[in-house]
């Protein structure tokens, strides 16, 4: 089992979830984040605010990216997508959060310990920075996972997750860019 290493990023404005996520989708192309679709993937969905929950749901590669995104955006709590990237072994986790289950507020990007074990808390630092350059952001803070001293739960209210932010410093801190 591994553990991950979270960066979260919370949008200045909330979005409709299928444009933001198509167009996202499109720009993280040219960072050479590539959705992944094989068969061995699963997108895993996010309990909703009143805590109903979904099964995951398998892809396989005849699927395209915008089916993918319509199974992501046809549950309103959103949920976790994986995609790849040549600088690291193991997938890259996007999961899309919503305070409200309706607009897209933000994600967490999550990175395999085991790919930063070395030199890669660098290549991660660089890769946050070229996804910061696609969006219009509020704050990009990381380092938010279950094993952090800046632990943030995404179960709490999205005005508690921006006090904590503003209470705490972080190893990724857009506040300091």
């Amino acid at each position: 089992m591994s553990n991950f290493d979270e960066t979260l990023v919370l949008l200045k404005e909330k979005k409709d979830p299928k444009s933001f996520i198509i167009d996202f989708n499109e720009k993280l192309r040219s960072v050479d984040v590539l959705l992944e679709k094989d068969e061995d993937e699963i997108i895993v969905f996010n309990d909703t605010r009143h805590e109903e929950e979904k099964d995951y749901v398998e892809l396989d590669e005849s699927m395209t990216e915008e089916q993918v995104i319509d199974l992501i955006c046809s549950w309103k709590a959103l949920g976790l997508l994986l995609y790849r990237h040549p600088d690291f072994r193991l997938q890259i986790g996007i999961n899309y959060l919503t305070w409200d289950d309706q607009s897209l507020h933000g994600f967490e990007i999550s990175f395999s310990d085991k790919d930063l074990a070395f030199d890669g808390t660098d290549r991660q630092k660089e890769l946050i920075l070229k996804i910061s350059q696609l969006i219009d952001y509020e704050y990009i803070v990381g380092d938010v996972g279950h094993a952090s001293r800046n632990y943030i739960s995404m179960e709490e209210s999205l005005e508690k997750i921006k006090e904590h932010i503003m209470s705490n410093s972080f190893t990724i801190d857009s506040r300091t860019w």
